[in-house]
């Protein structure tokens, strides 16, 4: 989860991509675009009687134009294809043939004055606030800085290329792109504050769901282990004192049986190995259900008494290799770890007759890996399908609880290697 939370800053601070509901958003305004235009086409129809005005013609540029956006707009194999280029062609299709259209009105008349020059090029000021929101919601105020002085410049090229003399009047009119910039660039810096503090808004959000989760972790993990040592107390208190209870009145039993009476006493002495085993099992279970071990001690001096307890139980060669610093693990991983050791070793203390076990426990590369081998008989995976006597069930049940990766090799008379790797 912390790696998800990652990737989402840095989508947030890279905005490698596009926004949710930006594209919707787009759409939508070229759609309106379109049914604007339109109906301002069809008024000047109507009023003049003529379709080949300048007025019709731009009015039906811009209709023709947000057309074709809308239809770019609602292609998503197209963003696809055209991936960090898709949405800059999109806000030029909107921003660049508007200002173009807007100059076919410029070539000077005697009715055309500065105030309707001035007013015509304010005109185009609503058509712009759209793709400089779309600009700052995607991306940040340098990316609307661009866009105002890029329109500006055009606009500013323009005027100049179309004016023919320049005095009082025209001088006014060339500092209509100016004002309109700046107006355009502080309308560009509020949204992009306003945008900015819903991300950090955003991030304070993911952190604040992340701590809730880790408490809610904590919660649930303090009430497994409460029931895990429940469970633990009525088995000491029922199972253990029972086969206790059993295996002293076998013994009694035993005084007072005929000596003579071998057969008799033989199955006396089945019956008390056998209550004595499940009395050892009984009690290494209940260590297991309480893993004492792991929670005073941590994990890697856990798994030093564990592997050394183990190797003087079996009389074999030890090679250990723990990374000191595992303090960052979770929980969930360290007990998992802990629960596929105890049980690798116990099947190589009963089966193995190994004379050399080697452990290892160590994180690269954003993974924990832990790696048991032992040098004895192995076993056949065959026959391992059949009778689970080792337990890899068991151990492949607790790597998936984990979502992480379990491999083991093995073959007879050929020793045995079991390799676990989660992500941390």
């Amino acid at each position: 989860m912390i790696k998800v939370i990652h990737l989402c800053y840095d989508q947030i601070e890279m905005q490698k991509g596009i926004q949710p509901g930006l594209i919707s958003v787009f759409r939508y305004f070229s759609g309106i675009a379109v049914i604007y235009y339109a109906v301002i086409f069809t008024y000047f129809v109507m009023q003049t009687g003529d379709l080949i005005t300048s007025s019709q013609i731009i009015s039906y540029v811009n209709m023709a134009t947000n057309l074709f956006l809308f239809g770019y707009l609602s292609l998503p194999w197209l963003q696809r294809k055209l991936k960090q280029f898709y949405l800059p062609l999109a806000l030029s299709i909107v921003t660049f043939p508007l200002i173009l259209s807007n100059m076919m009105l410029w070539p000077p008349q005697q009715t055309y004055d500065a105030s309707m020059a001035i007013l015509r090029s304010w005109s185009l000021f609503p058509f712009l606030f759209v793709p400089l929101v779309l600009i700052a919601w995607q991306y940040n105020f340098r990316a609307v800085f661009i866009f105002v002085v890029a329109t500006s410049i055009v606009d500013f090229s323009l005027i100049l290329a179309f004016m023919q003399t320049i005095n009082l009047d025209t001088i006014t009119i060339l500092g209509v792109p100016i004002i309109r910039g700046v107006s355009l660039g502080i309308v560009g810096h509020i949204v992009s504050q306003l945008i900015e503090t819903q991300d950090a808004q955003k991030r304070q959000l993911i952190k604040a769901n992340l701590k809730l989760g880790k408490y809610a972790n904590t919660l649930e993990e303090l009430a497994t282990s409460r029931e895990r040592n429940r469970l633990a107390r009525e088995l000491h208190d029922t199972l253990a004192h029972t086969l206790t209870g059993v295996a002293v009145n076998l013994e009694a039993t035993k005084l007072l049986i005929d000596p003579q009476q071998t057969e008799l006493l033989s199955m006396l002495d089945d019956s008390l190995t056998n209550v004595r085993t499940g009395l050892t099992e009984t009690r290494r279970a209940l260590r297991d259900l309480r893993a004492k071990q792991l929670d005073d001690l941590g994990l890697k001096l856990a798994l030093y008494n564990m592997a050394h307890e183990a190797s003087a139980r079996a009389d074999f060669q030890l090679k250990l290799s723990i990374q000191d610093d595992l303090s960052d693990l979770s929980p969930a991983a360290e007990q998992t770890v802990y629960r596929i050791t105890q049980e690798a070793l116990e099947n190589i203390v009963k089966h193995a007759e190994a004379k050399l076990v080697s452990l290892s426990l160590f994180k690269t590369d954003g993974e924990l890996q832990l790696v048991i081998e032992d040098d004895g008989k192995g076993f056949n995976a065959n026959v391992l399908e059949q009778d689970d006597k080792f337990g890899i069930k068991g151990i492949q049940e607790r790597a998936a609880m984990l979502n992480g990766k379990l491999d083991w090799q093995s073959n007879p008379q050929q020793g045995t290697v079991i390799r676990f790797s989660v992500e941390v």
